[in-house]
């Protein structure tokens, strides 16, 4: 497998042609047709989205011009240059789906898409943009959107229902989508609507899904003002702190322009504490009045920071960034604090959002990540600073594009990880075609260190976009004024940027998965990339033999099993738990270890069920059980055996196994077990406390019954008395026995208060690693991730404070550790069962 990884790395790279197109003649701004009262808006400072809603006739904005494949096609790969190869830590571009039936035939154009990723399940992502951008009567037909529930791997399309007339609704019109997440993974999607023919009037207005992207309830209007006023570039966050005091909070801020002042517009904020049911009034953010792109979010303390663009005044003159801070969640807002002096850096043939940063923070810390486009030094640059204390201080701005000097970059997007450590900015960029004013390519900045160091930057776009085939306005080609990604959780989870790409013939939305593992760890970042989290982790420990679906089972036992070795849905799991064991502290009364496991199947397996004390003393386990006893019962709670030391009794079998304990006064037993459910029970002789292990172990690998469970239950404590779960995967029809399992691991805690037990581990915590002892992923809460998969299996956890992974292990040896959250101690249960 690394054999062919780093192979690929000395592939050659494909050059891309430059087209060279013949710049149409600018439109000519007619401002007679806008409606009376926005005749003297600041049209550079409008956003695209906006001049579309305006458009009267081509008088701010000529439609795309079209192209004829080798098909006769009108839309077509034949459209574009061929494909490069990409970095082995980029995945493949995706096209978001097929444009929905409902757009009419000449309007099929997308723009301003935007990405998130729910707040609890990693594999669950929204994408917005706009739907059916440009006719001569303007604007955009509706809002789509996308919804993937791979992680980014397959979407499903359609337009955000009852928004539009196209789509049932009321509006004429809509543009500028932003989508987010609350705390239960309800899913809005936020929009710019026209409420008349002429747009005279606009409202800002979200659509609300409940039931993961499946249905979305008619839109709730968050803002819809007077005659004489009109919104623009609104934004959405929605504050996911669970522990704040106004949690649940989604807080909308746009920009509001009229003909009061011609230099431009303050920024305005509502918000709703009730799902978006009702809204607040509408107040500035500032007393200032020449303002434009906010980003508004949430920091861990429930504060709100808004950042924003300031075009300056006469009287405070000079571009710059500011942002503003709310201690009460957005209700009220202090004085402007200054971020940096900018340079508005506009692209010469292409309409961008030159005002436009884009901004996030982390789920840990008050850090805030900010990017935009400017010069610096007199060149074109992505600028990124960083405020460390909540937004009122900020770092010197750095270039993180390494693009060459006076060569364009331009609408840059940023996330973050939840622990603030990996930061991901994506951006288009003119490098690979330096002598074209309009193909650009789709680059990623990447830092692992909380922006203190930048990676270099990675191209994403396999294909140079062609501006030229977007709708021309009087500043250039538009293909919008923002981008999105959505932010990686961990290594096996990737960043996923979103853009408009104009490879089939006009403006597509696009992603890619980007690993987010630095290049040392490459075979990490090349799965990321390209698999889902089910796949994922079965490589992580090594490569399978000629497995060409990667699905953890090789091509020879998927043949065996009769399975389709190409399909990674087909498949059969053939690896066995040949061993399955648990260290815990052993204690008295209710406190003693307590195993369950179960033998599924149709056939008698043999077993062996040891436990060891004194010997764990050689591995330097400290406080050890120094005279462990073992009792073994069925379902009935018959005893079936019983033994002290091993022996006492079934000496000759318990040698003849191989698996004889290391000190006589350690206890085994060996049986032939129908299938059923089985407990150990563990204890001290003369009551004695301290450390044991407790094994069970396949004695039989040709039974097609396996050992499929196993759980325990005892104290957790801390540092080596944690609970230690490990297990074997082996016995498969694959080259060298491979095979894999698909298992799912639980922490049990608070539950077990239902079972009579007084002191329960309140907040469980479990993480898993491979044989090399590489952390492969932990997990606190169940439904933070993985939450329809888990419930799926119909094995999730009752509270959600337990903790749960479900995971497919390729053969080798994997352990499983369950702690308390901050240190707590408690009776705990861990679990592993066999799911596949």
């Amino acid at each position: 497998m690394k054999e062919f990884f780093f192979a690929l790395l000395f592939l050659l790279v494909a050059s891309i042609g430059i087209a060279q197109q013949s710049q149409p003649v600018m439109p000519a701004v007619d401002r007679a047709k806008l409606p009376p009262n926005l005749r003297n808006l600041p049209l550079h400072r409008l956003s695209s989205g906006a001049l579309m809603l305006l458009n009267r006739d081509n008088n701010l904005v000529l439609p795309p011009r079209s192209i004829t494949t080798a098909k006769g096609e009108t839309t077509g790969e034949e459209a574009a240059s061929a494909p490069v190869a990409l970095d082995l830590r980029i995945g493949p571009n995706i096209r978001l789906g097929n444009d929905p039936s409902a757009l009419p035939s000449n309007m099929r154009a997308q723009a301003e898409p935007h990405i998130a990723r729910a707040t609890s399940n990693e594999d669950l992502l929204v994408g917005v943009f706009q739907e059916g951008r440009f006719a001569t009567s303007g604007g955009a037909v509706d809002c789509g959107y996308s919804v993937s529930y791979d992680g980014g791997l397959t979407w499903t399309r359609a337009l955000i229902p009852q928004l539009t007339m196209t789509s049932g609704g009321p509006y004429f019109r809509a543009t500028d989508p932003v989508v987010a997440f609350d705390l239960n993974n309800n899913v809005y999607l936020e929009t710019l609507v026209a409420t008349d023919a002429q747009f005279i009037n606009g409202a800002v207005v979200l659509s609300k899904s409940t039931d993961g992207v499946a249905t979305f309830a008619s839109p709730m209007v968050a803002y819809r003002p007077g005659n004489n006023v009109f919104p623009d570039k609104e934004w959405m966050a929605i504050n996911t702190f669970g522990g704040t005091a106004t949690a649940g909070r989604l807080l909308v801020t746009f920009t509001l322009f009229s003909n009061i002042n011609s230099d431009g517009a303050p920024i305005m904020r509502v918000y709703s504490d009730n799902g978006g049911a009702t809204w607040s009034s509408a107040a500035a953010i500032s007393t200032e009045t020449t303002l434009q792109g906010s980003q508004p979010m949430y920091l861990p303390n429930g504060n709100c920071v808004v950042v924003y663009w300031n075009f300056g005044t006469n009287q405070q003159p000079g571009e710059r960034l500011e942002a503003v801070i709310s201690t009460d969640g957005g209700q009220s807002l202090g004085r402007p604090n200054f971020i940096t002096f900018a340079t508005e850096y506009k692209e010469p043939s292409i309409r961008t959002g030159s005002f436009l940063p884009s901004a996030a923070a982390d789920r840990t810390t008050q850090n805030i990540y900010v990017v935009y486009q400017t010069l610096l030094g007199g060149n074109p640059r992505i600028a990124f600073t960083k405020s460390t204390d909540g937004g009122t201080n900020w770092s010197a701005p750095v270039a993180i594009s390494d693009n060459p000097a006076g060569l364009g970059v331009f609408n840059p997007a940023i996330n973050v990880s939840s622990d603030g450590k990996t930061v991901t900015a994506a951006f288009y960029d003119h490098r690979d075609n330096p002598g074209s004013n309009v193909l650009v390519d789709l680059y990623l900045a990447q830092s692992f260190d909380g922006g203190a160091n930048w990676q270099p930057n990675i191209r994403l776009t396999s294909i140079s976009t062609d501006a030229s085939l977007a709708p021309f306005t009087s500043a250039g080609y538009m293909l919008g004024d923002y981008l999105g990604v959505a932010q990686t959780t961990r290594p096996t989870v990737p960043a996923v940027p979103i853009w408009v790409d104009t490879r089939t013939g006009n403006p597509d939305p696009f992603i890619t998965r980007a690993g987010i593992a630095p290049y040392s760890d490459l075979v990490t970042a090349w799965e990321a990339a390209r698999e889902s989290l089910a796949q994922v982790p079965m490589t992580s420990l090594r490569a399978q033999t000629s497995d060409s679906d990667r699905d953890g089972e090789d091509n020879q036992s998927e043949l065996a099993s009769g399975r389709d070795p190409n399909n990674f849905g087909s498949v059969t799991r053939t690896g066995k738990e040949l061993n399955i064991s648990t260290r815990l502290h052993v204690e008295t009364g209710e406190h003693v270890g307590i195993a369950g496991f179960i033998i599924s199947g149709s056939t008698s397996k043999k077993i062996i069920v040891r436990v060891l004390g004194p010997t764990l003393a050689r591995s330097g386990v400290p406080g050890i059980l120094q005279d462990p006893a073992l009792d073994l019962y069925d379902s009935s709670r018959n005893v079936i055996a019983s033994n002290d030391n091993w022996k006492s009794s079934q000496q000759t079998e318990i040698q003849a196994s191989g698996f004889a304990p290391g000190d006589d006064r350690e206890p085994a037993i060996v049986q032939m077990l129908p299938p059923g459910s089985y407990t150990a029970i563990v204890r001290g002789v003369n009551a004695t406390v301290g450390a044991a292990l407790l094994e069970v172990y396949d004695l039989d690998q040709s039974s097609a019954s396996l050992i499929t469970n196993i759980s325990t239950r005892g104290p957790v404590e801390t540092d080596a008395n944690v609970m230690i779960g490990g297990f074997i995967i082996g016995g498969g029809l694959g080259s060298n026995g491979d095979g894999s399992s698909e298992v799912l691991v639980r922490g049990i805690g608070p539950e077990l208060t239902s079972f009579g037990i007084v002191d329960a581990l309140q907040d469980p915590q479990i993480d898993l690693f491979d044989g090399n002892g590489k952390l492969l992923t932990s997990n606190d809460n169940w439904k933070d991730s993985q939450q329809a998969a888990i419930q799926a299996t119909g094995l999730a956890p009752g509270d959600d404070r337990e903790s749960a992974i479900l995971t497919t292990l390729i053969q080798g040896n994997w352990t499983a550790i369950m702690h308390g959250k901050n240190n707590a101690t408690g009776v705990g249960l861990i679990e592993v069962y066999r799911i596949q």
